[in-house]
């Protein structure tokens, strides 16, 4: 009874011992599990070279602070308020969760697992019941046997002499930190969609403004028309050209109008609030933009984007599979162990002479499968250096985003001050016209040419305007949330 117990604790001592190797570090792309120095299975663990897991901490702040350089009070409660109730990130964070609930399983494996159950049986055996031993009856005795164990523990460990366990928990915590990648492009993403609808709104503002300012011009033009008329100095048809210029303007103000009813409505599913209630006051285009402080794209600043770090640990998981199914053909040591207290009756139950133990280990080795598991790394190999190819990809249109967002800021510049060069040359011979016409040495359609032309060239601005903000939010979003 003493050598039972003794074995049993030294069965569970020894399955508490973490196996020879330590834990499992993976390094991208280099096809190898290197055993780490601690012995320990380390979450969380760098596995970048180019350190994005510490950005990625990181890009919570990034992603407020880029916005916050347009320095509207409005925009950045929106922002949080998108960020604190959108279902979608709800259900991105939950993801998180569940990722690292994985990793918690995986970890397990690594322990041993230990069951014990009860057992009361009786079971009484045939007269007629066969028997290696020829007798000269064919009727025997009826036999009754009657079994009871008492705390019987059945223990197993499986020793992952191959890292094929550890390598599972290192694939699922890069599957964790893929999910984290995943949750920061998804605020990333909803933030610069915020900040896009909600300048969007602020350029059809600054339109309608221009629409008012261009009514009330023509509506002072329309007086002035029809005062010439009662006097007789013009026909009635140049009253009738004003009144349906004028009317013309009312209907694309409007226009603009519905739209913003639109983007509104936008916004408000974007913040997730009810489009019915969701209100935003009017207000203007800002007129200042947050300076871009370089003139070409560093790289280190695009690979910081969060989608970026997802494609990374795509590769990653890709390298983490291949490893896991190299180990899974190579053998599995397992120790199992077994004892409790055993008697066919009651009485003896409870005495050392009733312990019954077995321990041993068990190896299984895969002989042959059809070559299964080796075409299966096979394809785990293919699988890496497509992922390779992807993220190469990823980087590519990230690089090209980024660049694109910066040429269009630098050439929308040179339009807007082109423009509002032109916007002042066509305010003067508006205005000229004007005095013209009052003294009657031009003709309405020569006013209402300039009005037309004074119109679009202050549409244009506002709109070169509102293009430049929408390329500063695509760039910042370019950069993963910040200069």
């Amino acid at each position: 009874m003493k050598q039972f117990f003794f074995l049993l604790l030294s069965s569970t001592a020894l399955a508490q011992v973490s196996p020879p190797g330590g834990a499992v570090t993976l390094q991208p792309g280099a096809g190898t599990v290197q055993p780490s120095a601690t012995g320990q299975v380390q979450a969380g663990v760098n596995l970048s070279p180019s350190g994005s897991t510490a950005q990625l901490a990181n890009n919570t702040d990034l992603i407020i602070d880029g916005l916050a350089r347009f320095a509207d009070p409005q925009l950045n409660e929106l922002i949080q308020l998108g960020l604190a109730n959108s279902p979608n990130l709800k259900a991105a964070i939950s993801r998180i969760q569940e990722s690292r609930g994985r990793v918690r399983i995986a970890q397990s494996f690594l322990q041993p697992s230990v069951r014990s159950s009860a057992l009361l049986s009786t079971q009484s055996l045939s007269e007629h019941r066969p028997v290696a031993i020829p007798v000269t009856t064919d009727k025997l005795p009826r036999f009754q046997l009657n079994t009871f164990q008492f705390l019987p523990v059945d223990a197993s460990w499986e020793l992952d002499l191959f890292k094929r366990i550890r390598g599972g928990i290192a694939l699922a915590q890069i599957q964790a930190q893929a999910s984290e990648a995943d949750l920061q492009a998804f605020r990333l993403a909803l933030a610069a969609d915020i900040a896009r609808t909600y300048y969007l709104i602020r350029g059809n503002d600054s339109e309608q403004a221009v629409f008012a300012r261009n009514l009330s011009a023509r509506d002072s033009t329309l007086s002035i028309v029809r005062e010439r008329f009662r006097v007789g100095l013009v026909s009635q048809i140049d009253v009738l050209r004003a009144e349906t210029d004028l009317a013309q303007l009312r209907v694309q103000l409007v226009g603009l109008q519905r739209a913003r009813t639109e983007l509104v409505n936008a916004l408000a599913q974007l913040v997730a609030q009810e489009p019915a209630t969701f209100t935003l006051n009017s207000s203007a285009l800002p007129t200042t933009l947050p300076a871009v402080p370089y003139t070409q794209i560093p790289p280190e600043l695009v690979r910081r984007r969060p989608d970026l770090v997802q494609a990374e640990r795509a590769v990653q998981i890709t390298d983490a599979q291949l490893l896991v199914q190299q180990a899974s053909i190579q053998p599995r040591v397992t120790v199992v162990g077994s004892g409790g207290l055993l008697s066919g009756q009651i009485g003896p139950w409870f005495t050392p002479t009733s312990a019954t133990y077995l321990l041993g280990v068990n190896a299984s080795v895969p002989l042959y499968e059809g070559r299964r598991n080796r075409e299966t790394v096979s394809l785990s190999r293919q699988q890496t250096v497509t992922s390779q190819q992807v993220y190469q990809q990823v980087v590519q249109v990230a690089q090209r985003e980024a660049e694109t967002a910066l040429d269009n800021l630098t050439y929308l510049r040179l339009q807007l001050d082109a423009q509002n060069g032109a916007l002042a040359l066509a305010r003067r011979t508006e205005l000229y016209n004007r005095e013209l016409y009052v003294k009657g040495l031009a003709t309405y359609l020569e006013v209402l040419d300039a009005q037309r032309t004074v119109l679009a060239a202050e549409q244009q601005v506002v709109q070169i305007r509102s293009q430049e903000v929408q390329f500063v939010v695509a760039l910042i979003r370019a950069l993963g949330g910040d200069f």
